[in-house]
C-alpha cells in the first residue's frame, strides 16, 4: 500500500508542475513486476527474454526500466522472463543483459519440440514393458521411501484411473497453479509409461512396476490442444524446481530442439549439480533430410542420458535421431500408453522411449537410494543388449536397456557413516561418536583441541579429508581419514573446521557439519568444504556435529551463517 500511495502521490506532483505524466511513467526504473502488464500465455514469445539469476538476483538488479519492457513474470527464484516493447532490441538487450554480473545466463525465449506378470489386460499391447526385461521386475522392488520422477511435459490428467494417487504436487507454469492438468495429453502418456499402476487389472503397467514411484508433473507447454511445443522459459523454471526437491531423484525431458541454449545448458548444470538423474528424447528427425544426424538439445548436454527409439523387433525406428551422444535406446514403436481422461494411445516417437529409461532408472534408485546419477547411467550402459554396430554407435548408443539385468547387479551397499570424536581441554580424546551425534562440550567452557574423522562403509570408495584452524597458528594442512587435524597438550583452541569427502563415489553424499562456538552458541550448517566457526574473534569451538545425507537433500537445518570472519 505505502508504494501505491508513493505512485499517487507522485501523479499529483507531476499534475500540479505541469508535466506530462505519461512521458515520465514510461521512464521509470522497474524495481518489481508491479510496474509492468502480466506476460500473455497466449501471445507468441519472439520479444521474450528468459533470464537467469546470480545468487537470487530480481528484476530490480537489471537497471531497466517501464520504457524497454512491457511486461514479465518471476517465474522461480532464479528464473524470469520479460517480455521486450521494441521486437528490434531483444538481442541488444540479451548482449547487454550478460554483462550484468547478476545474470547468469539470458537468451531470447523459444519453443523447444515435445517429442510373474501383472494382470493389466492390455500389457500385451504395451510390449515394451517385456521388451527392457520389466516383466521380471515388477514385484521385486518394495522400496520404503517414494523415488519421485520430475516429468517436465503437458501436464498430467492425474484422475486417470491407471494412475490416480501415483502423483505429487509439481506445476503448471501455463496457469500458475500447483495442480497441473493436461489439455494435450502427451504429458499424460509419458507418465503412463513410467507408473501406470500395476497389477490392477486395468489397462497397462508402467517400468515402475509396484515399486513406489511416483510422478511429479511440470506444465511446461500444452498450453491448447494441437500446441506440441515447450517453453524454453518454464522448462529452466521447472528444471531449477526440481532440482531443489530431495525427493526428486529423475528428471524426464521429452522434447528436443537445435538451437543453442545458453539457458537451458544453465539449468541442465544446476540439475545435475543436484545429483538429478537427467533424461531426454533424442528427437524425431532421424528421417527427415535437413535435420537428419544433428545434434539436438537438452539430449546432448552433459549428464543427460539421450535416448532413442526402437520397434518390436528391435530395430531402431526410422524417425528416431541418430547423432554423437545417442547414450541408449529403448521401445519407442508403437507402443501403448495413457491418453486423455481415462483412456489409451498406441503411438511412437523417441518422447515415448525417453520415458522408459527414466523409469527403469527410477527403479535402480529404488533399489539402492545410495545410487549416483552417474552409477544409474553406468548400470544401464553395462547391462544392455548391444544391438547395430559393435559397441556404442549413432543409432542405438550403447544398446537397447534391460531393467532385470540392470536391476541384478544393483546390490544392497552397507550403510555409509562418519565416526569422529575429539579432544577436550581438560578431558583428553572423548569416546567415538557416529552421523548426527554431538562431539565435544556444551556449557562447560571447554575448548575443542584436535579432531579425528574417519569414512566407514566397505562397499564405497569414500574417504574424508579436514582441516582446522588453530589459535596463533592459522589453518592446518589438511589431513585424511582418521589423522589428526589440531593439537594436544598445547593449550591451542580450535575456532573453525573445513570437511570434505573424497574419493570416486564422493558425489553420491553431502557431507554436512555445525558447530558450536563460544558466546555465539550453535552456527549454522556448512557443507562440502566451507568453513564452520570463526577467524579473528579468539573464540573457541567446544562442540561439533556431522551429518552424512544423500547428494541433494534437505539440509539438516539453517545454512545461511556457519562461519563468521573479522
Amino acid at each position: 500500500m505505502k508504494f501505491k500511495k508513493s505512485i499517487i502521490l507522485l501523479i499529483v506532483l507531476l499534475i500540479f508542475s505541469g508535466l506530462p505524466i505519461g512521458a515520465v511513467a514510461a521512464n521509470q526504473d522497474i524495481l518489481s513486476y508491479h510496474q509492468v502488464k502480466d506476460l500473455d500465455h497466449d501471445a507468441k514469445i519472439d520479444d521474450q527474454i528468459v533470464i537467469i539469476y546470480q545468487n537470487q538476483g530480481g528484476i530490480k538488479d537489471l537497471g531497466l526500466t517501464t520504457n524497454q519492457i512491457e511486461a514479465g513474470e518471476k517465474l522461480s527464484d532464479q528464473v524470469d522472463i520479460i517480455k521486450v516493447k521494441d521486437g528490434s532490441q531483444v538481442d541488444g538487450l540479451v548482449v547487454e543483459l550478460l554483462k550484468n554480473p547478476h545474470v547468469l545466463a539470458a537468451q531470447k525465449n523459444t519453443y523447444l519440440k515435445f517429442a510373474s506378470l501383472p494382470n493389466d489386460p492390455m500389457l500385451a499391447q504395451a510390449w515394451q514393458f517385456e521388451a527392457i526385461g520389466a516383466d521380471k521386475t515388477w514385484d521385486q522392488v518394495n522400496n520404503q521411501e517414494s523415488v519421485v520422477v520430475a516429468v517436465l511435459d503437458t501436464g498430467l490428467n492425474s484422475k486417470h484411473p491407471d494412475i490416480m494417487g501415483k502423483s505429487v504436487d509439481g506445476y503448471d507454469y501455463v496457469t500458475g497453479q500447483t495442480e497441473t492438468i493436461d489439455v494435450v495429453g502427451h504429458g499424460t502418456a509419458i507418465s503412463g509409461c513410467i507408473a501406470a499402476i500395476a497389477n490392477n487389472e486395468i489397462g497397462i503397467a508402467g517400468v515402475a512396476g509396484n515399486a513406489d514411484i511416483k510422478i511429479a508433473p511440470y506444465r511446461v507447454g500444452g498450453e491448447t490442444v494441437e500446441d506440441n511445443e515447450a517453453n524454453l522459459g518454464y522448462a529452466c523454471a521447472a528444471l531449477y524446481h526440481a532440482a531443489n526437491r530431495p525427493e526428486v531423484r529423475v528428471i524426464n525431458m521429452s522434447f528436443a530442439g537445435y538451437e543453442v541454449s545458453t539457458v537451458l545448458e544453465t539449468a541442465i548444470a544446476y540439475a545435475a549439480s543436484m545429483g538429478k538423474i537427467l533424461v531426454a528424447a533424442s528427437g524425431n528427425d532421424g528421417a527427415d533430410p535437413e535435420n537428419a544426424g544433428k545434434i539436438t538439445i537438452p539430449s546432448a548436454y552433459d549428464n543427460v542420458i539421450s535416448v532413442g527409439a526402437t520397434d518390436r523387433d528391435n530395430v531402431i525406428g526410422d524417425f528416431s535421431q541418430y547423432n554423437e551422444m545417442v547414450d541408449l535406446c529403448a521401445p519407442g514403436v508403437e507402443t501403448t500408453t495413457l491418453w486423455a481422461q481415462d483412456d489409451y494411445i498406441t503411438e511412437s516417437g523417441t518422447s515415448l522411449s525417453c520415458p522408459v529409461v527414466a523409469g527403469a532408472g527410477a527403479v535402480l534408485v529404488a533399489a539402492d537410494a545410495t545410487l549416483s546419477a552417474a552409477e544409474v547411467e553406468t548400470i544401464l550402459k553395462e547391462t544392455a543388449i548391444d544391438l547395430g554396430e559393435p559397441g556404442r554407435d549413432d543409432h542405438y548408443g550403447y544398446g537397447l536397456i534391460q531393467l532385470d539385468q540392470a536391476l541384478a547387479q544393483v546390490r544392497q551397499k552397507e550403510p555409509l557413516t562418519l565416526s569422529y570424536r575429539t579432544h577436550v581441554q581438560n578431558n583428553g580424546w572423548q569416546a567415538i561418536v557416529n552421523n548426527g551425534e554431538v562431539s565435544g562440550t556444551v556449557g562447560e567452557s571447554l575448548r575443542l583441541e584436535a579432531i579425528e574423522l574417519n569414512a566407514n562403509g566397505s562397499d564405497y570408495d569414500i574417504g574424508v579429508r579436514y582441516q582446522t584452524h588453530v589459535e596463533n597458528q592459522g589453518w592446518q594442512d589438511f589431513v585424511e581419514n582418521g589423522g589428526l587435524s589440531g593439537t594436544t597438550g598445547e593449550s591451542l583452541r580450535l575456532e573453525a573446521i573445513k570437511i570434505e569427502l573424497t574419493g570416486t563415489e564422493a558425489e553420491i553424499f553431502d557431507v554436512y557439519y555445525q558447530v558450536h562456538v563460544e558466546n555465539i552458541g550453535w552456527l549454522d550448517w556448512a557443507k562440502n568444504g566451507e568453513a564452520a566457526g570463526t577467524e579473528g574473534l579468539g573464540y573457541r569451538m567446544e562442540g561439533i556435529t556431522i551429518e552424512l545425507v544423500s547428494k541433494g537433500s534437505q539440509a539438516p537445518g539453517k545454512v545461511e551463517r556457519p562461519y563468521v570472519k573479522r
